[in-house]
């Protein structure tokens, strides 16, 4: 240092100097022997990669060994140990499984998967109906069917004297029982293909027949009844016959309406259509070549509301074999009851009907399994169901 410290603030000033070139260097060091350490022992670790089967794979594996074993749960349980290892879920879920005459259960855990596979797939558990467990194959529920009143009086006058009225909501199992042909091959290799392919046929089968009740079946016949038979005839209301934008606008604003004026509440309204009906919509335009409800139909709704279509909406009906329907419902008054368990039998010499003749599985080498899952619709207020009837909207 080439000034003389004549005050005690020079020399202060020098002594932090001095300190903070030293720390400095010292910090430098260490962060450098830190970094090193840290980045050696980043290059050590492995990182693993947990692979998670897709949804509905544990239970389509749980059935493939149950179609091995031939509904056989400890030549099940030995095929699973096989293929998945003595760890596997699958292994102990057989190990712990009580089969009577060839048939188990699929832990709920799974069953679950291939429900939530059926929300997707189905257009009534996709409207968000709301699900009630039934674990015990029957459920009874209270409705109110008329309300207390109240009424304006004078000084010194009685009271308007009324009551509640109720009713009951009554959820049966129904039994549907699923086929499913599954060719000996995919049983010898254990692919996740074979996986797929299990896992999908019992959904494509569940959710199809499954939509067919929930929609348009008339609860006979040990079926559940369907929204279309739920709606009461002063909901029912017929389209213009010969339509254009300005009809079409006019009945889908008074189908909102009729529901409105019931004091329906609205929590999960939706439309379900035919796709003929829906594509009309899509592809309709106004006076000026702009396309009317296009841009927010491709966002999944129609007037603000959610809307599904399905094949299971007919075209055919009416005189002449060319009108469809459309029905708007609030899917909040609506209830699923259903069992949480999927119960699977398979056989290797079982026949079955394919629709047109029937099939012996052992000759095409192959196994049948049988799905069978209990549930029941109902509905809690008729009037939050409508249907617009003779609709022949076409692209």
């Amino acid at each position: 240092m080439s000034e003389k410290i004549t005050t005690v603030e020079q020399l202060n000033g020098f002594v932090s100097e001095v300190v903070r070139e030293v720390m400095s260097a010292e910090l430098a060091d260490l962060k450098k022997s830190n970094q090193d350490a840290i980045a050696l022992a980043m290059r050590s670790v492995r990182v693993e990669k947990v692979d998670q089967p897709e949804k509905g794979l544990m239970a389509a594996r749980f059935m493939r060994a149950i179609a091995a074993g031939k509904g056989d749960t400890d030549k099940a349980a030995r095929f699973a140990k096989k293929e998945w290892g003595e760890d596997g879920k699958i292994l102990k879920a057989l190990e712990a499984s009580d089969a009577a005459a060839g048939g188990v259960l699929v832990p709920t855990e799974w069953s679950g998967e291939v429900i939530e596979l059926l929300k997707e797939s189905t257009i009534v558990r996709r409207m968000g109906p709301r699900v009630i467990p039934m674990p015990t194959g029957a459920l009874q529920m209270s409705k109110i069917t008329g309300g207390a009143t109240a009424g304006y009086i004078g000084e010194s006058q009685n009271l308007p004297v009324s009551e509640q009225s109720f009713g009951n909501i009554n959820l049966t199992w129904k039994k549907l029982a699923v086929l499913i042909p599954v060719s000996n091959d995919l049983l010898r290799f254990n692919t996740e293909g074979a996986d797929t392919i299990v896992r999908d046929d019992a959904v494509s089968a569940m959710s199809t027949r499954e939509d067919q009740a929930f929609l348009r079946d008339d609860g006979t016949q040990f079926t559940p009844k369907g929204l279309r038979n739920w709606v009461p005839a002063g909901n029912t209301f017929g389209a213009v016959s010969v339509y254009d934008l300005a009809t079409v606008t006019s009945d889908l604003a008074a189908q909102i309406l009729l529901l409105r004026e019931a004091h329906v509440r609205f929590i999960k309204p939706g439309w379900l259509m035919a796709p003929r009906t829906e594509f009309y919509l899509l592809s309709v335009r106004d006076a000026n070549g702009n396309f009317a409800y296009r841009d927010e139909m491709l966002k999944g709704t129609l007037w603000g509301i959610p809307y599904g279509s399905t094949t299971e909406i007919p075209t055919n009906l009416g005189v002449g074999g060319n009108e469809s329907e459309i029905m708007l419902i609030d899917f909040a008054d609506v209830l699923l009851g259903e069992s949480n368990t999927l119960e699977v039998m398979a056989s290797d010499v079982a026949a079955y009907f394919d629709g047109s003749q029937v099939q012996a599985a052992f000759s095409l080498d192959q196994t049948v399994l049988r799905l069978i899952a209990h549930h029941d619709l109902a509905v809690r207020h008729e009037e939050s169901l409508s249907v617009m009837t003779g609709v022949k909207w076409t692209p």
